[in-house]
């Protein structure tokens, strides 16, 4: 099946786990996380960024890359709402820059016959996978936006209040949110 879609990858955070460092610049065997996520999707479509800092060494890496339309860090959903108004109204596979290896199949999961009025995200033996996320892109953002506004702040908060579908996987996801991985 051939899939179509703007990957939306949110690495605008301020890294506090990660020291202050930008975490999707953070080399992990030789390269930065943001290289292993763009090199385990291999994206068919244009590449979006949400980055608030690093913009040049994003750019190298993505057709587009947006910051933050908030002062200050307002989290990922102030990414979404960025990142989302510049990836147009098609199919959107959002990822965290963090992530590791993703399954082949998790864009097929997330947006193969996705209704444009419902949001998919991702769950793992760990639980919600909340930045991992298939949409219909542009259409959220008054959603989003209205969520910050409010002063909401947790993606988990805003799908809540939006039709979503919960798409089970067996495993984990392997994301570095840290300076040295989790360990159980």
């Amino acid at each position: 099946m051939d899939l179509f879609y703007t990957l939306l990858i949110l690495a605008g955070g301020e890294g506090r786990r990660m020291g202050g460092r930008d975490k999707g610049l953070v080399e992990v065997d030789g390269r930065p996380l943001v290289d292993h996520l763009l090199a385990a999707v291999a994206p068919p479509g244009p590449v979006v960024i949400s980055a608030n800092r690093h913009a040049d060494a994003y750019r190298r890496r993505a057709d587009t890359v947006v910051g933050d339309r908030r002062e200050g860090y307002c989290g990922p959903m102030a990414g979404l709402e960025a990142g989302l108004a510049a990836c147009g109204d098609g199919p959107v596979l959002c990822l965290p820059c963090d992530l590791m290896a993703p399954p082949a199949a998790l864009p097929g999961l997330l947006l193969a016959g996705l209704d444009p009025g419902r949001v998919r995200r991702i769950e793992d033996d760990r639980g919600p996978q909340p930045l991992c996320l298939g949409l219909h892109g542009e259409r959220w953002v008054p959603s989003i936006r209205d969520y910050l506004d409010q002063g909401g702040r947790s993606v988990r908060g805003w799908l809540e209040r939006v039709p979503h579908d919960v798409v089970r996987i067996d495993g984990r996801l392997e994301n570095r949110n840290r300076l040295t991985p989790d360990r159980d």
